[in-house]
């Protein structure tokens, strides 16, 4: 089990505001990501800017590899949990076959 630090570290850009959780060995981090373009609200109270979303990510040789791209923060902590534990990424979900129904079948 990895072991995350509870506070985030702020790394803001020109384009984005960033939030970055790190785990205490170093080896892994989930990083908020909320783009500056368009982020604001119309009259009615809904927002028009892109959607805020998490990447789960970990060190490799010569930089940081991208593991995942998720909606919320706890499945990102959760794939590079999956990650730790197995050694390679968690692999996507595979739709189910819906049933075709055919005339004469009654």
């Amino acid at each position: 089990m990895i072991e995350w630090y509870k506070t985030s570290k702020r790394e803001d850009t020109q384009l984005a505001d960033r939030r970055v959780w790190r785990s205490k060995c170093g080896h892994y981090r989930v990083e908020e990501s909320t783009i500056r373009y368009g982020n604001r609200t119309d009259r009615h109270g809904n927002h028009l800017g892109y959607p805020t979303f998490y990447r789960a990510m970990v060190l490799k040789d010569f930089g940081w590899d991208i593991l995942s791209y998720h909606r919320k923060r706890g499945p990102a902590v959760a794939s590079c949990e999956y990650f730790h534990e197995h050694g390679h990424p968690k692999p996507p979900k595979t739709k189910k076959r819906k049933k075709v129904r055919r005339a004469g079948n009654s």
